[in-house]
């Protein structure tokens, strides 16, 4: 008892005592025991992550932001791949509630999986980032996707470009949906009736749709891609067919990774704050945790950026 109280930070503790106990721990390499410390209803200090997939470049800012905010409060988090494969994520998420974790950070690979109800409906706190469970009502942090993608296709309007491709992977996803819808706004805002929309499904089939796409009698004029993926895939793709972005055709992306500014021309594209929805979704989860919300959900909704480079045809200048 008189252990556990020093290394707790109980007041009762006399100085000498607590120089005695810290010897003690010294000389025998003491480590407290958490297992024994759930087994008494006390917290874990560690929480869950499951995304979908560690190296695509926006998910790991997501993953080292929330790590970097539960450092700082002293909690362990496990990070765990879903591969975007439901199957696998009901396992971990199984799993990390029965060892257990306080709470769960959850990127869902579905939004509507039947399962995801019965893990909001139980005693582990569950808050999603990015995606949001739409089968059921919990804690949330994402960005303003129909918003912004709205933005990245007014730009290309303003160019004066009629004809507006949008391009994406995964549409299933709701964030998907949403740009899409973005992406239709702008659209009948500018009175455009060219609309087409394309949904790739990996690299190695999306270069014959898009050389059909691109080579084709009513090819468009401008692209709006509505992620890393699909951006990334159409670059591959117009290097490929020797058509150059800003001149020969122009590009906007939604999702900006860091090595858009190494590729000639530049890409513009809409920023999402990855490392701002870690950090959010992390002290939101241990909030939660700590019983410092009574509301039944909380959904925050960060804004997003249109960086300005050279692929929509804006010159370096004005980047």
């Amino acid at each position: 008892m008189t252990v556990s109280r020093m290394i707790n930070g109980h007041p009762y503790v006399t100085p000498a005592t607590a120089k005695k106990v810290r010897e003690a721990i010294r000389k025998l390499n003491y480590r407290p025991n958490h297992a024994a410390r759930m087994l008494t209803g006390k917290l874990s200090r560690s929480i869950g992550l499951i995304v979908p997939d560690i190296s695509d470049t926006f998910f790991s800012v997501v993953s080292h932001a929330v790590q970097e905010t539960a450092r700082a409060q002293n909690y362990l988090v496990w990070l765990a791949a879903s591969e975007d494969d439901p199957t696998i994520e009901a396992a971990q998420v199984e799993s990390m509630t029965h060892h257990p974790v306080d709470g769960i950070l959850l990127v869902p690979t579905q939004s509507r999986e039947p399962y995801l109800k019965s893990i909001v409906a139980g005693n582990t706190p569950v808050v999603t980032i990015d995606r949001p469970i739409e089968v059921a009502t919990t804690d949330s942090v994402g960005v303003e996707n129909q918003a912004g993608a709205a933005m990245a296709v007014d730009h290309l309007v303003e160019h004066g470009y009629k004809k507006i491709a949008c391009i994406s992977a995964n549409a299933h996803l709701r964030t998907m949906k949403d740009r899409i819808a973005g992406y239709r706004d702008s659209l009948r805002k500018a009175k455009r009736s060219y609309q087409n929309e394309l949904e790739l499904k990996s690299s190695a089939s999306s270069k014959a749709v898009l050389a059909e796409l691109l080579t084709g009698r009513n090819r468009p004029d401008a692209l709006f891609t509505a992620n890393n993926a699909s951006t990334i895939w159409v670059i591959e793709a117009l290097k490929e067919l020797n058509i150059q972005m800003g001149k020969d055709i122009a590009l906007v992306g939604f999702d900006d990774v860091d090595f858009f500014t190494l590729i000639t021309p530049s890409v513009t594209a809409v920023r999402q704050p990855a490392a701002e929805l870690g950090n959010v979704a992390t002290r939101l989860l241990l909030q939660r945790i700590n019983g410092e919300f009574k509301s039944t959900s909380v959904r925050t909704i960060l804004p997003v950026t249109l960086t300005i480079r050279e692929s929509c045809g804006c010159r370096r200048a004005s980047a």
